[in-house]
């Protein structure tokens, strides 16, 4: 049995950044994740010769704490800005989005590497002997600490835990069921040339059925091929969530055909499951202190890049306090 200070179950932005924080302060900590990299939906993916962001395409800053580790970020060379200004911006100046350099995957894989993280490690079973929790994986390892962090989608870590036998939420368990998540559908497509979207590469559009679309080629990480990443609408998702991609896939093209620009050479589909909250806690994080358990992520912080990242920032800080 392998046994750190605290086990983090989760590879996304928040368990990292919780993580990270924890190690810096001296505690031993370990992150295992389900996915075959960190990141969940800061997510790259290669396709033939081209390469997509296929889940959130950039990140904001709003407030100083997230603000300092995108400094670090910058000058390391992990990310940059993309661009200031969009259609909507009630400031005419704009604010900067940030991108990963080669992909918003760049940000999960930088924090990885100065952590102990294991992917394609599924937890199945978690307990709680005395003071320590103990997380069974597929695989049949065991893995120990006296604290657990769980920054996965909400639903997944309720499932998780109650596999525990524990009460592990009292009275606020009822609401915590009560959170969601909206849904998205993703087509990646290869384009025999050039986009028409604009020079920034990105437009989020208010026509259903799609929500925005991007040009990973005018982003700056897909070089060598014009690749386009469309993303659906909750309502869409929800109709065609067991549509085959034959069937989605083009409907989501023709949709998106003003701005494709040249014929498109060929695609594949990506199933989101847990996108938006859409009834997020009101609080950053949820904890236990009498069992060591801290539940993190967006449907905590909030939508965006930066709420789960804060979530993560803000439950470091509670760990460490307790």
């Amino acid at each position: 049995m392998s046994e750190t200070d605290v086990l983090v179950i989760g590879a996304g932005v928040s368990g990292l950044l919780c993580a990270s924080q924890l190690q810096d302060a001296g505690l031993k900590v370990r992150v295992v994740d389900k996915g075959r990299g960190p990141g969940g939906r800061i997510s790259t993916r290669r396709q033939a010769d081209a390469r997509f962001d296929h889940g959130a395409q950039f990140f904001t800053v709003r407030d100083a704490r997230f603000q300092a580790f995108v400094d670090q970020w910058m000058q390391a060379g992990v990310v940059r800005e993309w661009f200031r200004h969009s259609p909507e911006d009630s400031n005419p100046q704009g604010y900067p989005r940030y991108c990963g350099m080669e992909g918003m995957a760049s940000v999960p894989r930088y924090l990885a590497t100065q952590l102990d993280v294991a992917c394609g490690e599924r937890i199945t079973e978690l307990s709680r002997n005395i003071d320590v929790w103990i997380a069974t994986s597929a695989s049949g390892a065991r893995l120990a600490a006296p604290y657990l962090l769980l920054s996965t989608p909400l639903p997944q870590a309720l499932a998780l835990l109650d596999t525990s036998g524990l009460d592990y939420a009292g009275n606020d368990k009822a609401a915590l069921r009560r959170i969601r998540y909206a849904k998205a559908l993703t087509t990646m497509a290869i384009l025999d040339g050039p986009s028409a979207l604009p020079q920034t590469g990105f437009v989020k559009l208010l026509q259903k059925p799609l929500a925005w679309i991007a040009d990973n080629k005018l982003k700056g990480i897909s070089p060598h091929a014009t690749a386009v990443t469309i993303h659906s609408d909750a309502e869409f998702a929800e109709q065609h969530w067991g549509s085959p991609d034959e069937t989605c896939g083009p409907l989501m093209l023709e949709a998106a055909e003003q701005w494709l620009g040249s014929p498109v050479r060929e695609y594949c589909c990506h199933r989101w499951g847990f996108t938006t909250p859409l009834n997020p806690w009101h609080e950053k994080h949820y904890t236990n202190p009498a069992i060591k358990l801290t539940l993190a992520g967006d449907a905590f912080g909030g939508a965006r890049v930066e709420g789960a990242a804060l979530s993560g920032i803000e439950a470091a800080e509670a760990i460490l306090h307790r």
